[in-house]
């Protein structure tokens, strides 16, 4: 019987308790650094005195990392990729020895640059290689040498980095993208989160096993899933907020994809427990960075948010933080979220840096599905209360898009693509309808809650409500470049091109002067706008 009791009790210990030994030694400059996170995925152990850790770990997430202490960054692996990660390669039962080297570095000042949703695919069509290098590169280059003129920097990659869809297609996967910004000569330091089109679509089939399975390519690629670090008094968190699910039929359209690439937005909860072990060494008076793909919160749409609950748990995760700044992408538009009921989360969520995943033709502006302008953000962390600035990747600096629905009749009336457009989806916004006469059109991509838009027609203010009406160059750019006399009506061009921060008014004259106007919650004028009209409508200047 004795012997019975002592089996059932090695049974039932956890499977951390019953794998491998994980050890290694962290150092700086050859030094022993005492006291760094080091874990599994799982669990966290800390260095000792002499800069070494031992932990027992089942491998279950194949990787080992460390939380990066405040003053240093960790070897890079290649010029984009921190090496605060190594790949557990043995079998589960098997000792591995890994060791980190750590490079001390002055983060009293730094800056932060955000991309997002680069969709990469090496797809000709798109041509989205030669696009990235020839309009992100620049002006990643120049913010990165302005930032580091002024302290340290990095880039956050917020997720969909490649694209599931064509790793096939193109023989181009998400280590074949890393590899390219390599090539391309990105500047310094990439963390990144995973996003829905950052997994394997040939995996599938597996249950509950597909959103691991799925995430090979991009681990060996990235590291961990779930991971953090810390930049002087900062604690930077990286979690992923998509669970991969892949089912259903083969796709007949793309090479090796075997399912429908569906998923879950939310986290695990093996990966919620990670984060309330990270948080235990984190000082109350820390600040917190909190990146995943999918928003958290969103009120401009319930469609591309987080599962119901996800903010409550987070919300009691993070009970002891006041505040806790969120920095998501996946929606492709550019939104500051109101609280939502839950205040504690300030979160900015960006538009896409492809664009609409490079998908305007040659000749057409390259716009977000909010049409804002393509676009990376940067973020000064020095100030107490840092907000990422939205930088214009063609060098203009304008925050809206101001339309006179008169002018963009007249082109939806004599353009035979719009007046296919009309043909397929009548329900959409035709705008050479007459009730759409002298109306103003604004799209203010940088609207935050307490702010307002104001319209005044020759000096008088005209009354302005929010807009759900089809974006005009979204449409002309995007939607009607594929139709011809034999084009039919398809799923993608019906989706909803409405956005969550445009804003109409009706004008009394074909003829009057419109002047746009948008003011913070104390009053101060952000951006003014004069709009003369008429005013033809041209594609490659609105």
């Amino acid at each position: 019987m004795k012997r019975i009791l002592i089996t059932l009790s090695i049974a039932l210990l956890p499977l951390a308790m019953q794998g491998g030994v994980v050890k290694g030694r962290v150092t700086a400059e050859g030094k022993p650094v005492a006291g760094v996170q080091v874990s599994d995925g799982r669990q966290i152990v800390l260095t000792n005195a002499r800069g070494r850790y031992r932990m027992k770990t089942d491998k279950a997430d194949s990787v080992v990392f460390i939380t990066t202490p405040s003053g240093y960054v960790a070897k890079m692996i290649d010029p984009v990729r921190p090496g605060f990660w190594q790949l557990l390669t043995k079998a589960p039962k098997k000792t591995e020895v890994h060791d980190f080297q750590l490079q001390p570095q002055d983060q009293s000042k730094y800056s932060v640059i955000f991309i997002t949703d680069c969709h990469l695919a090496d797809d000709p069509t798109r041509d989205c290689l030669n696009r990235f290098e020839k309009s992100v590169m620049p002006t990643v280059r120049r913010e990165y040498e302005a930032a580091a003129a002024r302290g340290a920097v990095f880039t956050v990659n917020l997720g969909d980095f490649a694209h599931d869809r064509f790793w096939y297609d193109f023989n181009f996967n998400e280590y074949d993208a890393e590899q390219f910004l390599v090539r391309a000569g990105f500047p310094g330091p990439v963390y990144t989160v995973t996003g829905n089109h950052d997994n394997d679509g040939a995996v599938a089939g597996l249950g509950g096993r597909t959103d691991f399975v799925s995430a090979w390519n991009y681990r060996h690629t990235w590291g961990p899933a779930c991971y953090s670090l810390n930049v002087g008094r900062d604690h930077w968190i990286f979690m992923d907020s998509v669970e991969y699910i892949n089912d259903g039929e083969k796709d007949p359209r793309h090479k090796n994809i075997n399912g429908k690439r569906n998923y879950r937005c939310r986290i695990l909860e093996k990966d919620i427990e990670w984060l309330r072990e990270d948080l235990k060494y984190v000082d109350r008076d820390a600040r917190i960075f909190f990146c995943c793909h999918v928003p958290l919160i969103n009120d401009a749409s319930k469609s591309e948010v987080m599962e119901a609950g996800q903010a409550a748990v987070l919300d009691e995760v993070f009970k002891d933080f006041p505040t806790v700044y969120v920095y998501s992408g996946h929606t492709h538009k550019n939104i500051h979220t109101a609280d939502c009921g839950f205040p504690r989360f300030k979160q900015f969520i960006f538009a896409a840096t492809s664009g609409s995943m490079w998908q305007q033709p040659e000749g057409y502006q390259c716009i977000g599905s909010d049409s804002s302008d393509q676009s990376i953000n940067v973020m000064d962390c020095v100030v107490s209360d840092p907000s990422p600035r939205f930088v214009h990747l063609s060098g203009e600096g304008k925050m809206m898009r101001v339309y006179d629905l008169n002018a963009v009749g007249d082109f939806y009336r004599s353009d035979e693509q719009c007046r296919i457009f009309h043909r397929l989806y009548p329900e959409r916004s035709w705008y050479a309808d007459p009730r759409f006469e002298n109306m103003i059109y604004v799209n203010y991509w940088d609207y935050a809650p307490g702010q307002k838009v104001e319209i005044f027609e020759d000096g008088k203010p005209l009354e302005v409500t929010k807009s759900n009406l089809d974006e005009p160059l979204y449409v002309i750019t995007y939607v009607t470049p594929k139709l011809d006399s034999r084009s039919t009506a398809s799923k993608s061009a019906a989706k909803d091109r409405k956005t969550p921060h445009s804003f109409v008014a009706t004008a009394a004259s074909a003829s009057s002067q419109v002047l746009v106007r948008v003011s913070d919650a104390e009053g101060n004028v952000l951006y003014e706008e004069n709009v003369v009209r008429p005013k033809k409508f041209d594609k490659n200047t609105h």
